[in-house]
This record gives structure tokens, sequence and C-alpha cells, in this order.
């Protein structure tokens, strides 16, 4: 009884605030963290690249929000505004995005856990959710892989659709690799607008194709080399960790029955009329639903 009222809850919320929170974060897309009382602070990754993270909020349970490819923490403004007020919350621009460094050598999914392991070591974390968008999710295992018994669980955002399958072959590495190399910028455009549907809103839509377009080459070629390469059922086998995931079905199918076959762990919501950006074209849905999770949390 209590799961069907938090269902109707989110429901009834999306239909009547959903709006105006959606409006609120349309307004202040790229606005400093600093403007909802966010405090920015540095680290140090264990390649030596400055990893700039924001930080609010003095809950006893702390979320960590980790974007995606091309991203940065500001795709979380909605979450971070409204989590901070009862968690403590932390969100992290790992290396070559955002405001962190960019004199990485090699960028992998395993270094970019380890940008989410500095800072939870320099604050001093000993039990986090992480919340990781598309890349953000593989980012996130990468981390409880290190972390372990210290993350509460893995919550993604349209992310861990194929989680039974292993790295892609030489040849489509290669392939994407040498595409990305000649024609970056247009490639990167191309993929993302082929994240969103047709009726999403265009000031979000070209706010984030602009965004992934100058996001550094280097970081981003090597972003996406790492995430094909990424062998999802040889990192499963290291943690033992709920992942649970909201994902659109619009961008990617997911493949539901092999992943709860190769992790038993896994659980996947699905919501409809959405593109990729579900936390920023749906705000007040997804706070709903992340409010929903982290109290089943709390109680099982």
């Amino acid at each position: 009884m209590k799961k069907i009222i938090l269902i109707f809850s989110i429901l009834f919320s999306a239909q009547t605030h959903g709006d105006d929170l959606f409006k609120n974060l349309l307004s202040n897309l790229g606005a400093p963290l600093s403007e909802i009382g966010f405090v920015e602070k540095s680290t140090t990754s264990i390649d030596g690249v400055k990893i700039i993270y924001y930080e609010k909020g003095t809950g006893n349970k702390t979320l960590l929000f980790i974007h995606g490819y091309g991203c940065n923490s500001k795709y979380w403004w909605a979450q971070l505004q409204h989590f901070s007020k009862n968690y403590r919350v932390i969100s992290v621009d790992i290396g070559g995005h955002g405001e962190s460094g960019i004199n990485r050598d090699n960028y992998t999914m395993a270094n970019f856990g380890a940008d989410v392991v500095a800072v939870m070591n320099e604050e001093n974390i000993q039990q986090s959710y992480l919340i990781g968008h598309s890349m953000g999710g593989p980012v996130a295992l990468e981390a409880a892989v290190v972390l372990q018994d210290r993350v509460t669980a893995i919550i993604g955002v349209d992310t861990f659709h194929n989680i039974a399958k292993g790295p892609a072959s030489p040849f489509v590495k290669i392939l994407v690799n040498t595409m990305f190399k000649f024609r970056q910028s247009s490639a990167t455009n191309d993929a993302v607008i082929k994240q969103f549907r047709d009726d999403a809103n265009l000031d979000l839509k070209n706010w984030i194709t602009n965004k992934a377009e100058t996001t550094d080459p280097k970081a981003s070629r090597g972003s996406l080399s790492s995430i094909i390469a990424m062998d999802y059922p040889t990192q499963l086998k290291k943690i033992n960790v709920p992942i649970i995931t909201l994902n659109s079905k619009y961008w990617m199918d997911t493949e539901v029955e092999e992943g709860q076959k190769e992790y038993s762990k896994y659980e996947v919501n699905f919501i409809d009329g959405v593109g990729h950006y579900v936390m920023m074209e749906k705000p007040t849905y997804f706070n709903n639903w992340l409010d929903d999770v982290l109290n089943e949390r709390t109680i099982n």
C-alpha cells in the first residue's frame, strides 16, 4: 500500500509541479552552483589531476552525483537544490569535464572512478549513495569496486543498458575512435541530438549540445573509447551492492532480463515521454522517484 501511495505521489507531483521546476531549471542553465548554496572544493585524483566538486547539506546520509559524457555538475542543478535540504550532497566534475583538470594521460572509467574515490577520501565519507547519469553509471561502478561497503547503492539515470555484455571488439573500437578523431564536433553533435525526442525543449537541447561540443577533445575521445571498452561482467563480480536505475524508453533499449541474470541486484524502472537527460527533462518526476528509492533503501 505504501508503495502505491508513493507511486501516485510521483505521478501527481510530476503533473502539478513539473512545469515550474523545469522552467526554473531552464532559467538557471549554466548558473554557478554557489547561487544555490554549494561550496566549491578540490582534491587530487590518483594520477595527479585536480578534481573540482561541490558540497552542501548536513544530513547523516550522503548522496554523491556523477555526471555523464561531455557534462558537468550543473546538469544536476534541480537535484542538488532539492536533495541538499535533507542530505549531505556532493557533485563531482570528473577529470577533463567542468572545472576539473584536463592534464590526464589516460581517460578511462577506472580513472574517473578514482576521481570519485578521491572525493570520498578527501571528505572522509564512510557511506554514500553513488548516483550516475549515462557514463556516470559505469564510473560509479568503477568507484564501487574500490570503495566496496562504503557504497550503499548505485543509482543510475538512463544507464546500465546492457550490463551482461563485455567490451566491444577491437574493430569497433578502432572505427569509433577514428570517426571521432577526424570529425569530433559533428559526430558529437549528431550523437547528442539523437538523445532527444522531437518534442524536446529547444533551449535545453541547444545548451546540452553546445556543452558537449566544447568538452576537451582528448577527454571526449578517451571517454568514448573507455565506455565501449567497459567490461561489465568482470567488474560486477567485484561488488555486492544494489544497482537501481531509471531508464528512458526512448534512447536505447535496456536488456533487463539478461542484466538480472548477470547481476541479481540489478533493478530497472522505466519512464516514458522523455529522452536521455531524464533528470533535466522531467526533474520533478525524477526527484520524486529518487526520494522513493532512498526511502525504500532506508526501510530495507
